[in-house]
């Protein structure tokens, strides 16, 4: 699928429609739901939708629609009135980032999908999923990756990457590297205590290194003509995070972020480690990372100690084998 090199619609979007939430759908069983729909450049064709706390991304090509993740079960006609903002074109291909039993993609509320995308892992753990069975089995990813794949070309190139255990085993990284922009969906929810859901594989130790690998591996990206501007790859869109009030979204998170939230959770993960190293308890542990807000007022440890309990029960199981 080629996208169209300027939509002529962009201009008006950006003045009339991006600034606001679309109309809402009617959700299944309770009451309206609305998805609110911004530009991350105006010039672009591609767009972030917000419901549920979530944020996804659509990318609007001649053919069709790609969306990286889905907002969740219900959400699928209010996803459907937003992109009507934009284009009366089907979804015809989704990028499914994860999966467990608190993500479950509702791939099936877009019967129009041809090619659904996903690590081997994720396809793996959707399979047994109820939401997947039957006549719904179709939805499941039909391209499964274990390390990189690629799709489409020139400036809408999509990349996938994977770089080991951290939310869960099949955490799909998603890069647009003619645009500047990676996606990272719960790998990097928000500037916060990082998500680790060990029952779909994930790893709270391994968390910083998947970070680090996804730093280092995509260092590779050269700078790009934007504009008057010569940019090189920059932009971070998180899975959770509440976008600022603001279109289009130039100034958001950026590689910056995502540098300092790999500190963030690599001083997390040590301050665990050193507590249990020193045969201390996990309330010691939890206090050591609740430290951690000197240094990073701007995060939100609200978690800090099921994030730790978490890793304390990783590294018990660590010294057991």
């Amino acid at each position: 699928m080629r996208a169209p090199a300027r939509f002529a619609a962009c201009a008006l979007l950006a003045a009339a429609v991006l600034s606001a939430a679309a109309a809402p759908a009617r959700a299944q069983d309770d009451g309206p739901r609305a998805v609110r729909l911004e530009t991350l450049d105006v010039s672009d064709n591609l767009y972030l939708l917000r419901g549920g706390g979530k944020n996804i991304l659509a990318l609007v090509g001649f053919e069709g629609v790609v969306l990286i993740d889905t907002l969740g079960p219900g959400w699928g006609p209010a996803t459907r009135a937003a992109l009507d903002n934009l284009t009366a074109l089907p979804v015809t291909t989704i990028i499914n980032t994860h999966a467990h039993d608190g993500e479950i993609p509702a791939n099936h509320e877009f019967p129009a999908v041809t090619d659904v995308l996903a690590h081997e892992n994720t396809r793996a753990r959707m399979a047994r999923m109820a939401a997947f069975g039957g006549a719904n089995a179709r939805f499941l990813p039909n391209r499964t990756f274990s390390d990189t794949l690629a799709l489409l070309d020139g400036i809408d190139r999509i990349e996938l990457h994977h770089f080991g255990p951290a939310h869960t085993d099949g955490d799909a990284f998603v890069v647009f590297p003619e645009k500047g922009i990676a996606y990272l969906g719960d790998l990097f929810a928000a500037t916060a205590v990082p998500q680790v859901d060990p029952g779909a594989g994930g790893s709270g130790r391994g968390y910083p290194d998947v970070l680090a690998a996804a730093l280092d591996e995509i260092s590779y990206f050269p700078e790009f003509v934007r504009g008057p501007e010569v940019r090189t790859f920059d932009r971070v869109v998180p899975g959770r995070q509440e976008p600022p009030d603001q279109t289009p979204l130039l100034d958001w998170l950026t590689w910056a972020d995502l540098e300092r939230y790999t500190a963030f959770a690599r001083d997390f993960v040590a301050a665990v480690e050193q507590a249990h190293a020193a045969g201390r308890s996990l309330d010691d542990a939890s206090a050591a990372v609740a430290a951690l807000a000197d240094a990073y007022p701007d995060y939100a440890l609200d978690a800090a100690g099921s994030a730790a309990e978490m890793i304390f029960s990783e590294l018990d199981d660590d010294a057991g084998r």
